[in-house]
C-alpha cells in the first residue's frame, strides 16, 4: 500500500470523478467501480468529510487500513494515510477477531455515527500485520477541538489518581495536563497488579476519543490505551506517599523563584469539618484549608491529619484535589473564629471555621440540604445544612458556626487585588444555629387588623363632625381633599422616582430568587453561576442606595469618588454580563462639581443605561461625559432598537423613568434632549448648568 498524504478533503461530483478514482488507483492498483451516480470512498478523509446527513445515505466504502484500537462487541477502529473512523453494526465475532496491528480490507457503506462518519454493514478482509500508526503529540485543546477523533495521539502529564473500572476491564488514569484534566483508559485485564502511577509524568500513545452528547458535540475527550508498552513512565514519582515535600497551608501556590511544582505536597492540620468522600476541611496555623478527596475514611472535628494532594486555585483560594489523607493524633475540637461578613468580603478566613451574627430573612429545604438566607449589614448571604434545621421564624437574629465558602472573585479592583464577590457558610450540624432573638407578636398581620380597626374608628368619628357642623366640615373637607390630593400626587410622584431609581422592593425580591436558584444551579455551570454572583452584587447595591436616600445622604457611588470616577464604574455593573460594548468619554471639570448635580446627573445617566441595556438590546452603548465653560454635559447613546418619541408626553405618562429624567433635570435646571427612531437608536443629552466660580 503507498504512503500517500491526503487530509484535505475530496469534494463530490461529476467534476471529482478522474480525482477519486486515481486515488483509488493508487490505493488498491485498480480504478474505483461505480455503483450508480455515487462514488466508492477509498480512504478515511473522504468518510470523514461527509456531513451527517451525508453519510446517512449509505455511500459505498472500499478501504484499506490498520486496526488501532476496539470497543469489544460495538465497534473497531482503523486508520490509514488520511485519518481514522470505525466500523461498526457488523457481527461481533467478526470485530472481537481483530487486534491493534491488523491490515484489513473494509467494505461497507458510510453512516452518520455519534459525532463523525463511520462504516456500517462491513465486511472485513484481514490483509496481515502491520506497524500501528505514528502517534501525533497533541494537547488537550486539540483532542477537544475533534480534528484528531479516531486517531492516534500521544499525550503527556501528571497522574492525579488511577481506578480500576471492573466492568470494562480497564484502569481510569486522571493525567493533569496543564490546568485541564484528561481521562486516559488503559486496558489491563490483570487488576491485581496496579501500577504505581500517582504523581508520575507519563506519556501515553492511544486512540483519541470521548464522550459525545446529543447534539453531535465533544463533551469530554479521552484517550484509549490498549497496549501496556504504550504507557511509558517519563518522571516516576518524586517521593513515596506522605513523604513528599510538607508545606504550610499559608504558603500554598505562592510565588517560588523556580515556580510551581505540578506535583503532589504534603501539609497537615486539625480537621474542622469532614464530608465523606468529597471533602476535608482543616485548619493550619489558623489558616483555614479545603481538602478535595474520595476517601470515605470517618474523621471527626479536632483529628489531626495529614494530607497528600495537588494545590490549586479555586474561586478565591487555593485548595488541595485528588487528595489523601491519614490521622495522626487527636486534640480538642478547634474554637470558630469570630467573624464578619464585611471581613470575610475582604478575603479573611476563607475554608476556616468561624461563627458570626445574622438575620434570618427567609429559608429553603430540598431533598438534600436546607438552606438559610440571611443577612448582615446590608449584605444577603446563605448558610448550608445537610441536615433538618430547628423551627426558626422569620427575623431571628441567630449565632451560625460553620466553614465559610468564599465565591467567585472581583477581578477588575485595583492594583491587581482579587476580593471575594460572595460567601456562604456550610453548617455542620443543627447545633451550629443558635437563636438570639425571636421577632415580635405584634406581626405585619396584627398590625394590619388593628389599624383597619382605628381606621373604622376615625371615620365614624368623622361622620359624627360632619353632622355636627356640616357647612364647616363640608368647607374644610374641600380644601382638605384639595391638599391630600395634591399631597397624595406629590408623594406618588416622589415615590416612582426613588422606587424607579433604586428599585428597591423588586430587588428585594429578586435577591430571595436568585439567592433560591443558586442553591438549585448544578455546580458544574460556573458560567451561570458567575452571572449570578453578579446580579446578586447589583441586588445589594440597589438596596444599599435607597437606605442612603432616606437618609439625604449623597449616592452611595459618589462616595468612593467623584463624578467622572463613579459613572464609568456603575456603568460598567449595568452592563457587565450583557455583551454590550461599552465606551466611555470622560472629560474632569477643572473644580469639583456642587452635590446636587453630581448626584443627579450620576442617576440620569444610570437611568438612561439601564433603559438601554433593558428594552433597547444594543451592541454597544456610548457614554460621554464633557465640561464647558459654564455647563456640564451628559450624553448616553446605544445602537439599539430606538423607539418613537411621540409615545411620550411631557408628563411621561406610564414611563416613570422618562418622568424621572425630566423631574432630576428640572431640579438642577438642566436641559434634555431626546433623539430617538425605531431600529436607529436613541440618544440622551443632558446639559446642566454650573454655578459660576466664586473670586477669593
Amino acid at each position: 500500500m503507498r504512503q500517500l498524504k491526503m487530509r484535505i478533503p475530496i469534494p463530490f461530483g461529476l467534476g471529482s470523478l478522474l480525482l477519486v478514482a486515481g486515488v483509488a488507483w493508487a490505493l488498491d492498483g485498480e480504478p474505483a467501480p461505480l455503483q450508480g451516480p455515487r462514488l466508492i470512498l477509498t480512504n478515511a478523509g473522504q468518510l470523514r468529510a461527509l456531513s451527517a446527513t451525508e453519510a446517512a445515505e449509505k455511500h459505498p466504502v472500499r478501504l484499506r487500513g490498520v486496526v488501532t484500537a476496539s470497543n469489544p462487541g460495538v465497534s473497531v477502529f482503523i486508520q490509514d494515510e488520511t485519518g481514522g473512523t470505525f466500523i461498526s453494526q457488523t457481527p461481533r465475532q467478526i470485530m472481537d477477531s481483530l487486534q491493534p496491528g491488523d491490515e484489513v480490507l473494509v467494505v461497507g457503506v458510510s453512516f452518520e455515527g455519534l459525532f463523525l462518519p463511520g462504516i456500517a454493514a462491513a465486511t472485513i478482509q484481514r490483509i496481515g500485520r502491520a506497524r500501528l500508526p505514528h502517534p501525533v503529540a497533541v494537547t488537550y485543546d486539540d483532542l477537544l477541538s475533534g480534528r484528531f477523533h479516531y486517531e492516534r495521539v500521544e499525550v503527556s502529564g501528571v497522574v492525579r489518581s488511577v481506578a480500576w473500572l471492573p466492568r470494562r476491564s480497564c484502569y481510569v488514569l486522571k493525567v493533569a495536563m496543564g490546568a485541564r484534566k484528561l481521562d486516559v483508559e488503559l486496558v489491563d485485564h490483570d487488576p491485581t497488579h496496579r501500577p504505581p502511577l500517582v504523581n508520575a509524568r507519563v506519556r501515553a500513545a492511544g486512540l483519541a476519543a470521548g464522550y459525545i452528547n446529543p447534539h453531535r458535540q465533544l463533551r469530554s475527550p479521552t484517550v484509549l490505551v490498549s497496549r501496556r508498552e504504550d504507557l511509558r513512565v517519563e518522571t516516576p514519582p518524586p517521593a513515596p506517599l506522605f513523604e513528599e515535600p510538607l508545606v504550610a497551608a499559608t504558603d500554598l501556590l505562592k510565588f517560588m523563584p523556580d515556580g510551581l511544582s505540578e506535583h503532589r505536597i504534603r501539609v497537615h492540620g486539625v480537621v474542622t469539618h469532614h464530608q465523606p468522600g468529597e471533602s476535608v476541611f482543616l485548619r493550619d496555623a489558623g489558616v483555614g484549608l479545603l481538602v478535595r478527596t474520595a476517601q470515605t475514611n470517618q474523621v471527626q472535628a479536632g483529628d489531626l491529619i495529614e494530607v497528600a494532594g495537588f494545590p490549586m486555585m479555586g474561586r478565591f483560594g487555593a485548595y488541595l484535589e485528588d487528595a489523601e489523607f491519614r490521622v495522626r493524633g487527636r486534640e480538642l475540637p478547634p474554637a470558630p473564629v469570630v467573624s464578619s461578613v464585611q471581613s470575610i468580603l475582604q478575603g479573611s478566613n476563607d475554608a476556616n471555621l468561624v461563627t458570626l451574627e445574622a438575620r434570618l430573612l427567609d429559608q429553603l429545604e430540598g431533598d438534600a440540604e436546607a438552606v438559610l438566607i440571611l443577612s448582615q449589614a446590608d449584605t444577603v448571604f446563605r448558610a448550608r445544612l445537610a441536615h433538618r434545621p430547628p423551627p426558626l421564624r422569620q427575623g431571628s437574629l441567630l449565632r451560625l458556626t460553620g466553614v465559610c465558602q468564599a465565591g467567585d472573585s472581583d477581578l477588575g479592583g485595583a492594583r491587581f487585588r482579587a476580593a471575594p464577590l460572595a460567601m456562604e457558610l456550610l453548617l455542620r450540624s443543627p447545633a451550629d444555629i443558635q437563636i438570639l432573638t425571636q421577632p415580635s407578636a405584634w406581626t405585619t398581620q396584627r398590625l394590619g387588623v388593628i389599624a383597619g380597626g382605628l381606621l373604622v374608628l376615625a371615620l365614624a368619628a368623622c361622620g359624627w363632625v360632619v353632622l355636627l357642623r356640616r357647612r364647616i366640615a363640608r368647607q374644610r373637607a374641600v380644601i382638605l381633599e384639595k391638599v391630600q390630593r395634591e399631597a397624595v400626587l406629590e408623594e406618588r410622584h416622589r415615590m416612582a422616582r426613588e422606587m424607579h431609581d433604586t428599585l428597591a422592593q423588586s430587588f428585594s425580591g429578586l435577591g430571595f430568587q436568585l439567592d433560591a436558584l443558586h442553591t438549585r444551579l448544578p455546580a458544574e455551570q460556573n458560567d451561570a453561576r458567575h452571572q449570578l454572583e453578579v446580579a446578586r452584587e447589583m441586588v445589594r447595591h440597589g438596596r444599599e442606595s435607597l437606605r442612603r436616600s432616606l437618609m439625604n445622604l449623597r449616592a452611595q457611588e459618589l462616595d468612593r469618588g467623584d463624578l467622572p470616577d463613579a459613572l464609568p464604574e456603575l456603568a460598567r455593573q449595568i452592563t457587565v454580563g450583557t455583551g454590550i460594548e461599552l465606551r466611555c468619554a470622560i472629560e474632569r471639570p477643572p473644580q469639583a462639581l456642587p452635590e446636587n448635580i453630581e448626584a443627579n446627573l450620576l442617576r440620569i445617566g444610570q437611568e438612561c443605561l439601564v433603559n438601554a441595556v433593558h428594552h433597547a438590546r444594543p451592541k454597544s452603548i456610548q457614554l460621554v461625559l464633557t465640561h464647558a465653560p459654564g455647563q456640564m454635559r451628559l450624553r448616553v447613546a446605544d445602537d439599539g432598537a430606538g423607539f418613537d418619541t411621540t409615545q411620550l408626553d411631557d408628563h411621561g405618562n406610564g414611563h416613570f423613568g422618562w418622568r424621572g429624567i425630566r423631574e432630576r433635570a428640572a431640579q438642577i435646571g438642566a436641559v434634555v434632549e431626546l433623539e430617538s427612531q425605531p431600529g436607529h437608536g436613541t440618544t440622551v443629552t443632558v446639559t446642566a448648568p454650573l454655578p459660576s466660580p466664586v473670586n477669593p
